[in-house]
């Protein structure tokens, strides 16, 4: 049996983060002329999270900062 969201009962447990710009960027050379883009976000003293996502040309997107 499958459910639609609309039928299921998902309450936030809290709001998102505020938007916030990266303070580092960069490009690693990762072989075979391919490229990682890297940035890091929040409290450079705090607890640190990777986040990984998609795949070539999968863009991660602004929004996603806001969730840690």
């Amino acid at each position: 049996m499958t459910l639609a969201t609309s039928e299921l009962d998902i309450t936030p447990q809290r709001d998102l983060y505020p938007p916030i710009e990266p303070y580092d960027t960069r490009m690693v050379d990762v072989g075979d002329g391919q490229q990682l883009y890297v940035e890091q976000c929040g409290n450079p003293d705090g607890k640190p999270v990777v986040f990984l996502h998609g795949g070539p040309g999968g863009g991660g997107g602004t929004e996603r900062r806001r969730f840690f």
